[in-house]
């Protein structure tokens, strides 16, 4: 297992650069002294535009805005069950679904009962060039 800190963070090994990436863990398992129980509550969480100014030390230096990536899901029970995902593709924008096989879903399949880790990507500036797509080829 590597455990990263402040001081020795994670590189991109293509582009060299640090990911900004947050994983969000939901609470899906609750344990006390005479009971153990899955929750199955839904959390309405934002696909987009994920805002977490709010809660840095420096709220200037951001934006600190984020886009979901991708969401482990498990389904089953305290006993037992079965983790499957649902990830979004950065080169065709869909999204889908990776449960034994491969299939595309649509974006309001995403927010379920079962989501257990969310990953968000923070959102960079995009360049004008990036932004205006009219006048590339296909």
């Amino acid at each position: 297992m590597e455990t990263l800190g402040e001081h020795d963070p994670w590189y991109c090994p293509t582009c060299n650069k640090k990911v900004r990436l947050l994983a969000v863990h939901l609470k899906r398992f609750s344990y006390n002294r005479c009971w153990r129980d899955k929750l199955d509550t839904l959390v309405d969480f934002p696909i987009r535009d994920l805002n977490i100014s709010e809660f840095v030390c420096d709220p200037k230096a951001g934006p600190y805005v984020y886009d979901l990536i991708a969401v482990s899901n498990h389904k089953g029970g305290i006993a037992g069950g079965h983790y499957v995902a649902y990830g979004k593709d950065k080169m065709d924008g869909k999204w889908y679904y990776f449960y034994d096989s491969v299939s595309s879903v649509s974006e309001d399949q995403i927010v379920t009962e079962a989501a257990y880790v969310l990953f968000y990507q923070h959102r960079e500036e995009e360049s004008p060039s990036k932004l205006d797509r009219s006048d590339s080829p296909g």
